[in-house]
């Protein structure tokens, strides 16, 4: 019963952080979209302005996410594992050994010891 308590508290805002993940692949990828060579010359210092508070705004969001124990599953060169990815697809890359995660496609998060989200990945295939 003590457990149950104890899981109830520590995963009860489970499916809100789902829901905040959405929000969190939004402003990622509204930052990715912006040139980098927008950014680095003085044309237009209102892109830059917004750009840069994109990224505070996703770099606050990460941190309430950390302080509330729920954390990014970045695994770009790890071992596949299939409690904390999902195999979009394999490739072949040479030098790479099989099994192990070439594309991350989408980030995972993991609140506590628990896969939230997998992280969408592609894998390296064994060559032939």
């Amino acid at each position: 019963m003590q457990r149950q308590i104890a899981d109830a508290k520590q995963f009860g805002i489970q499916s809100f952080c789902k829901d905040l993940l959405e929000v969190a692949d939004i402003l990622q990828r509204a930052t990715e979209t912006v040139p980098e060579d927008e950014l680095s010359n003085d044309r237009n210092p209102h892109l830059k302005s917004l750009y840069d508070g994109l990224c505070m705004t996703e770099t606050q969001l990460q941190k309430v996410f950390r302080s509330h124990g729920l954390t990014q599953i970045k695994p770009l060169g790890e071992k596949f594992d299939p409690n904390l990815h999902e195999a979009l697809f394999e490739q072949a890359v040479e030098g790479k050994e099989p099994g192990t995660v070439a594309v991350v496609t989408k980030i995972g998060y993991r609140l506590h010891e628990r896969t939230v989200r997998p992280a969408l990945v592609g894998v390296v295939k064994a060559q032939k």
